[in-house]
C-alpha cells in the first residue's frame, strides 16, 4: 500500500493530472482505514468489558498524538484530530458490537 505518484505536485499538467493523484491518494487513504479496521475488530478479543474497548485514556492521547503529527507536517492538527476523533468514535461503535457479539 505504498503511494508512487505518476505525478510529484510540481509535475502535474493540469487538473487532471491533479484530480488523479488526489483519487488515487483518498483511495489509498481509504484502504488503510480499512486496514486498521481488522485491526479494531481483532481488539475486540483481548479486551475484557466495554470499558476496556471504549479505553478512553487511550482515545485521548491518540487524539493528541495525532495532532502533533499534523502539526508536525504543516497540517492544522485540531481540523486532523476533530477527524480522528470522529473516525475514532465511529470504529470504537463498531468495536462495540463485535465485543458484544462475541458475548452472545
Amino acid at each position: 500500500m505504498n503511494y508512487n505518484p505518476i505525478h510529484l505536485p510540481k509535475e502535474c499538467n493540469g487538473m487532471s493530472d491533479i484530480r488523479a493523484e488526489i483519487d488515487r491518494i483518498d483511495h489509498l487513504v481509504i484502504e488503510l482505514l480499512s486496514t486498521r479496521f481488522e485491526y479494531v475488530k481483532e481488539a475486540s478479543k483481548f479486551k475484557k468489558n466495554t470499558v476496556d474497548v471504549q479505553a478512553k485514556e487511550r482515545f485521548d492521547s491518540m487524539l493528541e498524538q495525532r495532532k502533533l503529527w499534523a502539526n508536525e507536517l504543516g497540517l492544522d492538527g485540531n481540523v486532523i484530530k476533530e477527524l480522528y476523533a470522529n473516525l475514532v468514535r465511529y470504529f470504537i461503535d463498531e468495536e462495540l458490537k463485535h465485543f458484544q457479539n462475541r458475548e452472545k
